[in-house]
């Protein structure tokens, strides 16, 4: 009896060593398929930037920075240990909030219940479209695309976007420009041929109503929604405390509109946090020289030295959402400042690394190293011993 004990005992254990192994091996081959998958999306990022071969920098690949990044941040006449690089934004920064909270901001209609549940002013959101029908709310029904809009009066604008998605892909501007058109994506159409266009979409998106924006960021150009873009983060040495990190405001462009959408061509140009005063901006470069802009170049108007207005309101809206929501840790914020006041448009996992380190780099503020550092994002310039470690989410 005891020797029949026995074995099934060792062949217990042997079976748990098993399952063990077998399932150490399923989670190093989950890793081996995410390091392949973004090592593939840094690839085609590197392709995808039009420039002659000549022009490509290998010798900041080993450092992991794209050879756009490397003009961006002009490696070449700056410390590249100050920067986030392109590896760490994809392999660590992305990571900084528990993949199953990421899910909630990762999707635009649960951003939108989340914020109004935690009283963030944000827009209104219309309905949700799907299969070819939009679920309008507050009501209990689903009426057909068609009839939502020929519905909308003249002069109406919505903005339909789909519910994952970040660099301003995927957004449709629509205003009804009269009985028998609209204006989609600043292009006028036949209602019927806008209709079509929503249909032919194979993804739901949600509906918002179109935000004015204030004149003084409407004059940056007119024709895109401005967003201001801040970071937020945890201060790990003054009990977990928000900050804002940096702040940038997007600019659009001719080809970006109707979005200010950095990775499209928008501009961007640095925020004093003290003051909303705006630094001059640039762009993602299409050569291997970054360009400054004091003024627009497509419209002349003035960027540089401009104040923004609301801008205390404004910081203190977004100092507010990090508060809330303090459990997403590291969120970037797209702020809309309207005749009113701020509204919070998204948040984003996503936070636009790029767009910040165009301006300044994120490492030479000793809390966003402490707070890199305690998420294992390390830095040749992280000399003070690092805060107590935490676990990394699951």
């Amino acid at each position: 009896m005891g020797t029949g004990t026995g074995v099934r005992r060792a062949g217990a254990a042997g079976l748990r060593r098993v399952r063990s192994f077998l399932g150490r091996m399923r989670r190093k081959y989950r890793a081996g398929r995410m390091l392949l998958r973004e090592l593939r999306k840094l690839l085609r990022k590197e392709r995808q930037w039009p420039v002659a071969l000549r022009m490509r920098r290998p010798r900041w690949w080993l450092k992991g920075f794209l050879s756009r990044s490397s003009v961006l941040y002009d490696l070449d006449h700056n410390e590249h240990g100050k920067y986030v690089s392109d590896l760490q934004r994809v392999f660590r920064t992305k990571r900084m909030v528990n993949p199953r909270l990421q899910d909630v901001i990762n999707n635009k209609f649960t951003t939108h219940l989340l914020l109004r549940a935690m009283d963030v002013r944000s827009p209104e959101l219309l309905g949700l479209y799907s299969r070819g029908a939009v679920h309008p709310f507050p009501a209990d029904d689903q009426i057909h695309l068609s009839t939502y809009l020929t519905s909308l009066p003249v002069g109406e604008t919505v903005f339909f976007k789909v519910l994952a998605g970040a660099e301003g892909k995927n957004i449709f501007a629509l205003t009804r420009t009269s009985a028998d058109a609209m204006r989609v994506n600043g292009e006028v159409l036949p209602i019927a041929d806008a209709i079509g266009l929503l249909r032919r979409q194979d993804r739901p998106f949600i509906i918002e109503r179109g935000l004015e924006q204030h004149a003084a960021v409407s004059a940056l150009f007119p024709s895109s929604v401005n967003t201001v873009r801040a970071l937020t983060m945890l201060d790990v040495n003054n009990n977990n405390e928000p900050f804002i990190a940096l702040a940038v405001q997007r600019i659009g462009c001719r080809r970006s509109a109707p979005s200010d959408n950095w990775s499209r061509g928008g501009l961007s140009a640095r925020i004093d946090l003290d003051t909303g005063r705006l630094t001059r901006a640039t762009r993602l470069p299409d050569s291997n020289v970054k360009e400054w802009f004091e003024t627009h170049p497509d419209t002349g108007a003035q960027i540089a030295g401009v104040v923004l207005p609301h801008w205390e309101e404004t910081r203190a809206l977004i100092l507010h959402s990090a508060r809330v929501l303090s459990f997403m840790e590291y969120v970037g914020w797209d702020i809309v400042i309207g005749p009113d006041g701020p509204l919070v448009l998204e948040a984003n996992i996503n936070t636009g690394v790029n767009v910040l380190q165009s301006h300044q780099p994120l490492f030479t503020d000793p809390r966003v190293r402490a707070f890199y550092a305690q998420r294992g994002v390390r830095t040749e310039l992280s000399d003070e011993p690092p805060p107590v470690a935490i676990e990394e989410p699951v």
